[in-house]
């Protein structure tokens, strides 16, 4: 899920921008600490809606009203709406991956904003600064004093508290690298299995009798090296297919990789393009779900409820320690075992009613998600999707759109038509894949510009392999 992702109220969003970690790693690294936004299509001209456009394109994605008298779906069969090829959990790895790359705290929405004026506070690349933060030495509260090597797990001591958390200071506010990790309790638990994924590596390198002063890099590098290898082999597979995939990363016969970038080029260091963070990796937010069923002892639990001061135990809001009771079962979100996982909804031109009227705190006169979504682009001067497809090449005649479209609709319009929303047509498949590898290959540090003919070196169920399934096992959270 791209930046603004579910819970994040304005008071979870200041700027917490942090600096390259600096572990003492063997591979390079870029003097960067933060990058800059800038244009896919500078050559294109900026499509500018009248606000009666958006406000009635932004209902138009309002989920479709029950019928009476429907019956429900058969049992065994996938509910209408959702997604038979993505698993639920999926959406949030891509929350995840966006919280590692971007975050820009200062445009707003009621002006025009430059782009190549915009700072990101996020390094642009698979680092895990969100989880690293400065290092040790810069934040050492990130890390355990007892053993330096390893990130600091939380301990709640409340009796209606789950004991194993991520560290919070004594207002419940978690310590950690990206406070967006905490905007929800789905996207906390899986911010702890990475902090969970990083400490397993010491254990495995101690035991591998690895010397200690290396312990520290080494298991900073086993873990980026397999998230990256989940973000694109696993993740950005299932969302633009594998032909995309295998067309924008080459694997050559002997066994390296190489991006092979098209629209995706930069000149010094690779920037972070409006195009994919304000339009096409926004298709996360038609992926959630209205509500979550987090283990087999809890009923299910909504991501938002639209009013002030809701029931804490019956939304996923975070910012607070884990309740008592609501450790996720992974199996109920990814394909761990033989369980059948929740499923994500599809990616197409409606969003979960939870999203069709937020909370008064997130925006009290823009109550939609899809509103908010349009007008950001409007603001970032992003050229129509219908300019962008014909530039591309990638232009369809079938999407029944008959003016021009503000480029995050015409991206999930098209993957509804394309490929009934199982995944990201065309346009929107390449710019994504085009960018997620490309900042994988701009990063010196990452495993294919180090090693690019590397391999997962962890256990995992398919030797050379490794999916979000075997990081959990990994990490001990499955």
């Amino acid at each position: 899920m791209a930046a603004g992702g579910v819970g994040e109220r304005a008071e979870g969003v200041s700027n917490h921008g942090t600096l390259l970690p600096r572990g003492r790693d063997s591979v390079p690294h870029s003097s960067v600490a933060r990058g800059r936004y800038g244009r896919m299509f500078r050559e294109l001209r900026p499509y500018l809606p009248r606000d009666e456009t958006l406000l009635k394109l932004a209902h138009s994605m309002d989920p479709p009203m029950p019928v009476p008298g429907e019956p429900p779906p058969p049992p065994g069969s996938v509910p209408p709406g959702q997604n038979p090829e993505i698993p639920a959990g999926y959406v949030y790895v891509g929350q995840f991956v966006d919280h590692d790359i971007t975050f820009d705290p200062a445009s707003i929405l009621q002006r025009r904003n430059d782009p190549d004026g915009l700072v990101n506070y996020r390094t642009p690349r698979f680092d895990l600064d969100s989880v690293y933060g400065a290092g040790p030495s810069d934040q050492p509260f990130l890390y355990d004093r007892e053993d330096p090597a390893k990130l600091l797990i939380g301990r709640n001591r409340g009796r209606d508290q789950e004991r194993e958390d991520l560290p919070r200071n004594v207002q419940g506010r978690a310590l950690i690298g990206d406070p967006r990790n905490d905007v929800h309790v789905i996207i906390s638990q899986l911010s702890l299995a990475f902090l969970r994924f990083h400490n397993a590596a010491v254990d495995r390198l101690r035991a591998k009798s690895v010397p200690e002063a290396d312990v520290f890099e080494e298991a900073q590098r086993l873990t980026r090296w397999h998230y990256q290898w989940v973000v694109v082999e696993d993740y950005l597979r299932r969302m633009v297919g594998t032909d995309v995939l295998r067309r924008v990363l080459v694997e050559e016969p002997s066994g390296r990789r190489r991006a092979d970038l098209r629209w995706f080029t930069w000149k010094r260091e690779p920037f972070m393009p409006v195009e994919f963070s304000v339009a096409a990796f926004r298709f996360g937010h038609t992926q959630v779900r209205a509500t979550y069923v987090l283990n087999a002892g809890l009923r299910p639990k909504h991501v938002l409820m639209p009013m002030h001061n809701p029931d804490p135990m019956e939304t996923l809001e975070g910012f607070r320690p884990l309740p008592k009771g609501w450790k996720i079962s992974w199996d109920l979100f990814f394909e761990v075992d033989e369980t059948q996982p929740q499923l994500s909804r599809r990616i197409d031109t409606k969003m979960t009613g939870s999203f069709a009227s937020l909370p008064p705190s997130f925006d009290p006169e823009r109550r939609s998600l899809a509103l908010l979504d349009l007008l950001r682009g409007r603001a970032l001067g992003l050229p129509s999707g219908q300019a962008v497809a014909a530039h591309m090449g990638t232009s369809r005649a079938d999407l029944g759109l008959k003016a021009p479209t503000p480029l995050w609709y015409y991206l999930l319009r098209e993957a509804e038509v394309d490929n009934k929303g199982v995944r990201l047509g065309p346009t929107g498949a390449t710019i994504v894949a085009e960018v997620l590898v490309g900042l994988l290959a701009g990063d010196p540090a990452s495993y294919l510009r180090v090693a690019p003919a590397w391999r997962p070196e962890l256990p995992s169920a398919h030797a050379g392999d490794f999916t979000m399934a075997d990081f959990l096992r990994f990490a001990g959270v499955a």
